[in-house]
């Protein structure tokens, strides 16, 4: 268990930066400066079978993108929202409102040392024998918001926690994105009260990672481990946007022959793909 200061240098630079930033925080994991692109998924602790849907659709693609999940380790959508991102080989990081020692829910054990163990962390404000107190849950949601570049709401109603994020985030000048839902469905009333007052709705990730002006990884992970040394540093040159073949070689020492047997490999690998007119980009 580690303990830091707000005075660290290597204290959270965006958590710094909140009107009421923790003194101090107490964490297991790896807890950085400046992690490349946090970002809050928070709702309903009974989300309905909608809410999942749209939590798997939304962190699978976030994950994917490079975004490090931050959430509560709460039931419903927190928890959900931690493993879909552990589930595809992504990083999260888990608020506490208790103690370290003091894992609430107590059934989310076994996930807690799954978000350690896949270099994520564990972070709280208090002690790590601070017991669970109702108390301190909504001050654990600043901590949320503060540590992300912004917050996506899935599925919170009139009187949810997930509100409380929301409202923090606002104070702290973060983004606060909302996935609508049904007019006639309590778990979204608080949801969609907070797209009339102004947050974003969004119904794709996409639209998150624009408004972030965050560039995603577009190929996944597990491809890249199939790629040779060679055919990695050729991914330097590679964009979403149209890449001449010619260019490629242009910008590039080693023959041509090779090259073009790199592109090769890695277009049945399934990394990139043939835009025709001797252009490729990124699949």
């Amino acid at each position: 268990m580690n303990k830091i200061s707000l005075k660290d240098k290597n204290y959270p630079e965006l958590l710094k930066k909140i009107p009421n930033p923790p003194k101090e925080l107490y964490f297991n994991g790896i807890l950085k400066k400046s992690e490349k692109y946090p970002f809050a998924v928070v709702g309903t602790r009974k989300p309905s079978a909608y809410g999942q849907e749209v939590t798997e659709y939304f962190v699978k693609n976030l994950s994917e993108a490079g975004l490090t999940i931050v959430s509560g380790l709460a039931l419903g959508i927190d928890s959900l929202a931690h493993k879909i991102a552990l589930e595809n080989k992504g990083k999260t990081i888990a608020v506490l409102g208790s103690g370290l020692n003091h894992i609430y829910p107590q059934t989310h054990q076994k996930l807690a040392k799954e978000i350690v163990i896949s270099g994520g962390a564990l972070i709280s404000e208090y002690p790590p024998e601070t017991l669970v107190y109702k108390g301190n849950f909504p001050a654990r949601n600043r901590i949320i918001s503060g540590l992300s570049l912004g917050v996506l709401i899935i599925e919170a109603p009139e009187k949810s926690g997930a509100l409380i994020t929301a409202h923090y985030a606002t104070l702290q000048k973060r983004r606060v994105f909302v996935v609508p839902g049904r007019i006639y469905d309590k778990n979204s009333v608080g949801a969609n009260e907070l797209i009339k007052q102004g947050a974003q709705l969004v119904s794709k990730p996409e639209e998150i990672l624009k408004t972030l002006k965050i560039k995603p990884v577009s190929f996944k992970k597990q491809k890249i481990d199939f790629l040779s040394e060679e055919e990695k540093l050729l991914l330097k040159f590679l964009d979403e946007e149209p890449v001449s073949i010619d260019e490629i070689i242009k910008q590039n020492k080693k023959p041509a022959s090779k090259i073009i047997s790199c592109l090769t490999s890695m277009e049945m690998k399934g990394v990139i793909k043939n835009l025709g007119g001797q252009y490729i980009g990124i699949k």
